[in-house]
């Protein structure tokens, strides 16, 4: 009992040095995050989405941030601890998974892998979705482990309900209970439906058939090709967690008990189906298996345990990786795409309209203009992200005619010599712009992931 408690202890001594680490390094970044942000303040408002507002998403994630906005009210940065403390509870799940699996050591070195990722490290700055997802995905495969089917389905099903590339490992552990645990199969397909299917007919009936045409249908356009390129992305997420990729491959190759760890094989291999069949891939979306990654590769370490000085060598292991990656995590990317201006735009929006008046624009800065300067975002526009001009899901007409009277547009791009902006969302109506409105405000951005270099405050009521 006493090494139980010591490693418990332990796991939350090393989970504080992560959620500190975070806290220090909580700035405002540009992000799609805001867009969240400002859905969750008009759902307050009484808002509805689907029917009152395009959401390309299952509503989840936004509900929960609106209920946490209640407690932090104005205090816009608190809401970025969602996903810091989300992955915390993630990799408390990790643990007790290891911890119930195989021993209290292996729990704390598989959580320790997993919160000091490199892909953990990154994306925790972004509020994105992908870490409440994983939260309810991981929790999913603990209740799976200890024999509780039914409340499993429920962490299905709210995983399903905040994004939907999580169907994908849900149904590698659909097909676990298939072959290990059929006779605890219904009640985790229960556990699933008793709420996914109830909040879904509720929205799909109060937005008039929307629901199931913005989360699902507009889904599919974005398989035709329109995102990043997928050799890329990959290459990205090899470089930065090359540990854990290699040390889950040596596991897949050389492990001979690859049964004890069937339900996160089959969630991997499921999730890496989804990043096959789908386009629209980003980095953020192996957050899905790198939790896993870091199961497999623990394994596969503890494969050498009867080697003389094994926890002493592991322990230093463990502290380079931690060292290395939070390293290259501070020096490299903690700063990057950070908004240093944002309160002087939205205290120059503040002060030059008036309260009714609205705002638009990029969706990276916009909406968090419009949530710190207390303004609307004209015509209820709110998902503005540019694959929905991309997919014909609006046009730029439909934009327009969105923001007629708009005040302000806050556009991020990439400003040229000559003062042409180019590189700009294709959401942004430039022509418009162009012929409405002046530019009244111009702020450099420095090491943007984006490599866009700067935002202009464009006046379109002079």
């Amino acid at each position: 009992m006493r090494i139980k408690n010591k490693y418990e202890f332990l796991f939350w001594i090393i989970s504080s040095l992560f959620f500190i680490l975070k806290i220090f390094e909580l700035k405002f970044k540009f992000s799609d995050g805001y867009i969240y942000m400002y859905m969750a303040k008009s759902i307050l408002e009484g808002m509805v989405p689907y029917r009152d507002f395009f959401f390309a998403s299952p509503p989840l994630q936004i509900y929960l941030i609106s209920i946490m906005k209640i407690f932090t009210g104005e205090n816009l940065i608190l809401l970025k601890l969602i996903p810091i403390i989300v992955t915390v509870g993630s990799s408390f799940f990790i643990f007790k998974f290891m911890q119930k699996k195989f021993g209290n050591f292996e729990g704390l070195v598989a959580s320790t892998l997993y919160l000091f990722s490199f892909l953990i490290l990154l994306t925790t700055d972004y509020m994105t979705g992908i870490h409440i997802t994983t939260f309810f995905i991981l929790g999913m495969i603990y209740f799976i482990e200890t024999d509780k089917p039914f409340i499993a389905g429920i962490f299905a099903s709210l995983a399903i309900l905040t994004r939907l590339y999580a169907p994908f490992p849900v149904l590698g552990s659909l097909i676990y209970f298939w072959i290990y645990k059929r006779k605890q199969i219904f009640k985790f397909i229960l556990g699933t439906l008793c709420l996914l299917v109830p909040i879904s007919l509720f929205f799909e009936i109060i937005s008039k058939g929307e629901y199931l045409n913005q989360i699902f249908f507009f889904r599919l356009k974005l398989i035709s090709g329109i995102g990043l390129s997928k050799f890329s992305v990959l290459k990205f997420f090899i470089f930065g967690d090359l540990f854990l990729i290699l040390g889950s491959i040596v596991y897949f190759f050389f492990d001979k008990e690859k049964r004890k760890l069937a339900l996160p094989i089959l969630a991997t291999v499921f999730s890496i189906i989804l990043y096959i069949v789908y386009s629209d891939i980003y980095y953020l979306y192996f957050g899905l298996i790198i939790g896993f990654l870091a199961i497999f590769t623990t394994k596969i370490i503890f494969e050498f345990k009867d080697f003389k000085n094994f926890k002493k060598v592991l322990t230093i292991i463990l502290i380079l990786l931690i060292l290395i990656n939070s390293t290259i995590y501070l020096f490299n990317y903690s700063s990057a795409s950070n908004i240093p201006f944002h309160k002087e735009i939205s205290n120059f929006i503040k002060e030059n309209s008036l309260d009714n008046e609205t705002i638009s624009g990029s969706f990276e800065i916009a909406h968090l203009v419009a949530l710190e300067s207390q303004r609307k975002l004209a015509g209820d526009l709110i998902d503005t992200n540019p694959k929905n001009v991309m997919t014909n899901e609006f046009k730029i007409s439909d934009v327009v005619e969105k923001i007629k009277g708009v005040k302000f547009m806050i556009v991020k791009g990439y400003l040229l010599s000559n003062g042409e902006l180019i590189n700009v969302d294709a959401s942004i109506p430039m022509e418009f712009i162009k012929n409405n409105c002046e530019k009244v405000k111009s702020y450099s951005v420095t090491n943007d992931l984006n490599e866009d270099n700067a935002v202009l405050v464009y006046d379109c009521k002079n």
